[in-house]
């Protein structure tokens, strides 16, 4: 008789289901790799929108605040993953969140759950206690990757020495962008969107800050003014997480002397990825804009 193969089971955790582009991609490019390589892995992601998460990916998806339900579900996984992106941090929000992801990485091994941290960027962290935090549990952990160097020379300064860490590349550089008339078939928006009549087509990812949000909004107005009047370019504003992007996107617009769009329009992760790969030129603030436009060989600043 032969012996019954094991199901892989794992745990996904990261900031997902909340609208933001860079953070799908990950989930996306993780995903995918996944079942590329383990068709049969059983996969379950913490999400703050389950259902949206379960029914865009095709994986279990649980509430990420039901702590009782992960606990349950924990003790059934093969491996728990935190990550991708920059989870490990303090410095936006209201510095809480890394006391989450940190005490699911502790939760899952004290259920001896073996748990990696996958492709993350670190920091900053700037409190005290969650330095000794991180040192405390990321050194109970069995693999850790980080997307980029000083990632990697953060921990080790804070003494993270006992798991092996390797640098890789963020996962969304693994997404596969669509066929732009695909795109354009299903969203006809996007087709005049792009529509920039031989003129420079550049798109702007804008974010909200705490500290100097005005004069950020002022600042971004008065650039994409200039490169109208100079250039004689068609600015398009690029929502990377909606809806704060969007509102962030028409305050800008309100302070600017000439016109501009906002692409209001949701698009999945490759939908974005297509429609950067029209640009001439993109500013970006998030980090995804920035990487999406280094896929499609499209200047960026």
């Amino acid at each position: 008789m032969k012996k019954s193969k094991t199901i892989a089971k794992i745990m996904i955790s990261g900031y997902y289901g909340f609208n933001n582009t860079g953070d799908e991609a990950i989930l996306k490019s993780m995903v995918g790799a996944f079942k590329e390589k383990i068709p049969q892995i059983k996969i379950t992601v913490l999400s703050h929108s389950p259902l949206q998460t379960s029914q865009t990916y095709q994986v279990k998806a649980i509430n990420r605040l039901h702590l009782i339900r992960i606990i349950r579900f924990l003790r059934n996984v093969n491996l728990f993953i935190s990550g991708g992106g920059g989870l490990l941090q303090d410095s936006t929000g209201k510095g809480w969140s890394i006391l989450y992801y940190l005490g699911l990485i502790l939760a899952a091994k004290i259920v001896k759950v073996p748990v990696m941290i996958y492709a993350q960027g670190i920091g900053p962290i700037n409190k005290k206690f969650n330095k000794l935090l991180i040192k405390w549990i990321l050194n109970k952990v069995d693999l850790i990757t980080v997307r980029d160097s000083p990632s990697k020379k953060l921990l080790n300064n804070l003494g993270v020495l006992g798991p092996s860490i390797y640098v890789n590349s963020d996962p969304a550089f693994l997404l596969k962008k669509k066929n732009i008339n695909h795109t354009i078939d299903s969203y006809p928006y996007v087709r005049e969107l792009i529509n920039s009549d031989n003129r420079p087509l550049i798109g702007v990812s804008a974010r909200e800050y705490k500290s100097n949000s005005s004069d950020l909004k002022r600042i971004f107005a008065q650039a994409a003014d200039y490169l109208i009047e100079n250039y004689q370019a068609k600015i398009i504003f690029l929502p990377f997480k909606f809806d704060e992007d969007v509102h962030i996107s028409e305050e800008i617009l309100s302070l600017m002397k000439n016109q501009a769009d906002v692409l209001k329009t949701k698009l999945e992760p490759e939908e974005l990825l297509s429609l950067l790969s029209q640009l001439s030129l993109v500013i970006g603030v998030r980090l995804h804009s920035i990487i999406f436009s280094s896929m499609v060989n499209i200047p960026f600043i």
